[in-house]
């Protein structure tokens, strides 16, 4: 039997409807894919980069020419080169710009503790007197394994001196700088708790002041203008009162006799300063008188050489006529004489009579040069006299007011125990009493840039508080805002200038009662000047890069240079490293020889700074395209709204997709109808 229609045509139909479907798939494929394509994000043209650096002094001291810092941390992090970089530079102790124990942390080295460093084992012994330091152990760690990151930080802050004066101070440090995909970040907490700089007296006596030497009035009345009240102070100022009232009638009584004796003295010492200028004129008058006789015996000689001259001259042209007939007498050999030698004869007796006149005139007024002189000689003789007889009284006056003087000493040195103990007292306040000293301070900073857009950079300190901060005894910030300790976010210029006035009129008085003292007019002690949480912030764009800089400083203090009279300065006071020396000579700020002259101190505590830069990954931008209003790949600004970018059109068209859907359809259908048998 021979097969039927359907069965000859069964193995082609049966296998047609899959070649269809398989050629459908390849179509829907071909359009399937190039719109999967275009459905991709775009290229990243360029990879987000960045720099970001943190710095930190937690000590720095300038003075007499040295320069000591503790404590410096730089921390950089870095992907702007192409390759990650890392890097944590620690240096305990830098004088004179020589570092001492510096590491050098890398991803490699990373982590390390850089050990501490004491500046007595490493620090040139000449520079021993400036400053000790014993450098904190900071913890550090760098890496590049995502992005670029630093890291260091130290839970104490060491210990430091300054002139051989311990600075009271403990807290903790972090540091960190961080470049990531997102940011590139430079921050810092820095905490500094129970700092005391050295006492008002033992500053002053680093600078070579003796507080004993100065009056007790003048240190009693700092105590009372900083209202540094003292129940001691009080107590021994009482117990001086009562014991100079029982001696007041003695000591009233010699204090009369001595000031009537200072009169008198004062009176004798005019009168002898009136009578050596009277002596100083009569010397000056003699001077005169004597350059006079000297002229007129210089004018007198000259006369006599000439009259000398003019008889030489006569006695040749005499000669000269006698020669013309010397057998006769000369009245007739001159009548003989031609007349060039009469004229000659004539002017010889002409010249020789005036030589004669001008000795006489000269000699005339030597003898009077000479007549004054001696009257002024014995001016100065009378004038030396007199001064004589007024420096005899003068001394003699100053021998009875040192009696007397000494007579009062003996009275009021039975109030010595008393003024003694209220010295003590007076110095045990001041003593006791820091020029700055602050419970705690904590700062947080930052500078961060997410973006090189406006708006993308941040650069401020962004947390922390003040507690306790005191200036001279006094709570500051108590007497400035009402509050003893204050976030400082809430320091702005109106609060923090409420602050700087507060602390300006306490150094203020401390310079105007010391340098007003007036027994010792030529003592000056400027104020120091303190500043707190001094800052400068900057944002900006730049070459691509959003940027951000921050510096802050928690505290800095600086003590002018001083002039100490000899009288009021401590034995060692010329040899002591913040005094110049002496004699001072010809050294600017020195009121008279004698006086000592310091060099100014300036000191800052946690300097920290931070510095980023950042620019975000960029991603190719081809032409779009807005249907109606610009040609196909084309952007006319001003015609259309920015589209969301395509990748280019590849493959086949979308039609060819839905040809290919029905080829599957109609394979399918065809299969079906095979295996039903209604297709032959």
């Amino acid at each position: 039997m021979s097969p039927s229609l359907a069965d000859r045509l069964e193995p082609h139909v049966r296998h047609r409807p899959l070649a269809t479907a398989a050629a459908a798939a390849l179509l829907i494929g071909a359009v399937v894919g190039p719109a999967a394509a275009r459905g991709t994000a775009a290229p990243v043209a360029a990879p987000a980069a960045g720099t970001a650096t943190s710095a930190l002094n937690i000590l720095s001291l300038a003075l007499a020419g040295h320069a000591v810092q503790v404590g410096g941390v730089a921390l950089t992090s870095d992907t702007v080169t192409g390759s990650a970089i890392a890097k944590a530079v620690v240096t305990p102790v830098t004088v004179d710009g020589v570092a001492y124990g510096e590491q050098t942390v890398t991803p490699e080295s990373s982590p390390m503790t850089v050990p501490v460093v004491s500046s007595g084992a490493v620090v040139p012994a000449a520079l021993s007197g400036l400053a000790a330091v014993t450098s904190p152990a900071f913890d550090v760690s760098t890496s590049s394994s995502d992005g670029a990151s630093s890291r260091a930080g130290t839970a104490s802050l060491g210990s430091i001196s300054v002139l051989g004066l311990p600075i009271k101070l403990d807290g903790t440090v972090d540091v960190s700088s961080v470049v990531s995909g997102t940011n590139a970040l430079g921050q810092k907490e820095v905490t500094v708790k129970n700092l005391a700089l050295p006492s008002v007296a033992d500053l002053l006596a680093a600078l070579g002041v003796d507080l004993s030497k100065l009056p007790v009035a003048t240190l009693t009345e700092l105590l009372e203008r900083l209202n540094l009240a003292s129940t001691v102070v009080d107590t021994a100022q009482k117990a001086l009162d009562d014991a100079q009232a029982a001696l007041n009638a003695q000591i009233a009584a010699a204090q009369a006799q001595v000031d009537a004796a200072q009169k008198n003295l004062d009176a004798a010492k005019t009168d002898l300063a009136s009578k050596l200028t009277a002596l100083d004129t009569s010397k000056a008058n003699l001077s005169a008188a004597q350059a006079a006789v000297d002229a007129a015996t210089t004018a007198s000689n000259a006369a006599l050489a000439a009259q000398a001259s003019a008889k030489t001259e006569l006695d040749k042209a005499t000669a000269q006529v006698q020669a013309v007939s010397p057998l006769v007498p000369f009245a007739t050999a001159l009548g003989l004489a031609s007349p060039a030698l009469k004229a000659t004869y004539q002017a010889a007796v002409d010249g020789a009579a005036a030589a004669a006149a001008q000795v006489a005139t000269t000699g005339t007024a030597l003898a009077n040069a000479k007549s004054a002189a001696d009257i002024a000689t014995a001016a100065v003789n009378a004038a030396q006299g007199a001064v004589d007889i007024a420096q005899k009284l003068v001394a003699d006056l100053q021998a009875v007011l040192n009696g007397l003087i000494d007579a009062l000493q003996k009275i009021l040195a039975n109030l010595q125990p008393q003024l003694d103990a209220l010295l003590a007292a007076v110095t045990g306040v001041l003593d006791g009493t820091p020029l700055v000293s602050i419970d705690s301070i904590s700062l947080q900073t930052q500078a961060l840039v997410t973006s090189a857009k406006e708006g993308g950079q941040t650069s401020k300190i962004v947390g922390g508080e003040i507690v306790g901060l005191q200036v001279l005894g006094t709570d500051v910030l108590k007497n400035a805002l009402g509050v003893s300790s204050i976030d400082v976010l809430d320091l702005v210029s109106g609060t923090l200038a409420k602050v700087t006035d507060t602390v300006n009129g306490l150094t203020g008085t401390l310079s105007s009662v010391l340098s007003n003292v007036p027994s010792l007019p030529t003592l000056s002690i400027p104020a120091p000047q303190i500043g707190v949480l001094t800052k400068t912030t900057s944002t900006g764009i730049a070459g691509g890069f959003g940027l951000a800089d921050n510096s802050v400083k928690a505290l800095s203090v600086t003590i002018p240079a001083i002039t100490l009279p000899a009288l009021v300065a401590l034995p060692n006071a010329a040899s002591l490293p913040a005094i110049s020396g002496l004699p001072t000579g010809g050294l600017v700020g020195a009121a008279a020889v004698g006086d000592l002259v310091s060099k100014p101190i300036a000191l800052s505590l946690a300097t920290l700074s931070e510095q980023s830069k950042f620019r975000p990954a960029t991603v190719a931008a081809p032409g779009t395209n807005n249907p109606g209003t610009n040609a196909p790949g084309t952007n006319t600004p001003g015609t259309h709204t920015p589209q969301t970018p395509q990748l280019a059109t590849t493959g086949l068209p979308a039609g060819i997709a839905l040809l290919a859907i029905l080829f599957v359809g109609g394979a399918l259908l065809l299969r079906r109808r095979l295996a039903d048998g209604t297709v032959v």
